[in-house]
């Protein structure tokens, strides 16, 4: 698992708004059972400028949620969909401004 790699997030019930979880903490922190995850959402009523991102996932017009940052197993990240690896800039920028305010 990798940063920015995106996968299938592993609640049912939460699919339904946030389908998948993108891995935000670094993949040279490979000893952590844990990964720091932020949704992607198919609802983005309620965002925080700078602190979302409008991405495009497999052609799914989807609104990354930096702000909803979560601690997840690594193990419950079975299935592999994608990468956001082509946002890194973006998405270093949004994190930034959630912990430094810039």
């Amino acid at each position: 698992m990798r940063q920015f790699d995106v996968f299938e997030n592993p609640s049912p019930a939460a699919r339904r708004f946030a389908p998948y979880l993108v891995v935000m903490s670094s993949h040279l922190l490979l000893d952590f059972d844990d990964a720091v995850v932020a949704p992607p959402v198919n609802d983005s009523q309620g965002t925080v400028p700078g602190l979302e991102l409008d991405i495009d996932l497999n052609g799914e017009p989807l609104v990354l949620v930096i702000s909803e940052m979560a601690g997840v197993e690594g193990r419950t990240l079975r299935r592999q969909v994608g990468t956001l690896v082509a946002c890194e800039d973006a998405t270093r920028r949004a994190l930034d401004r959630l912990f430094t305010g810039f």
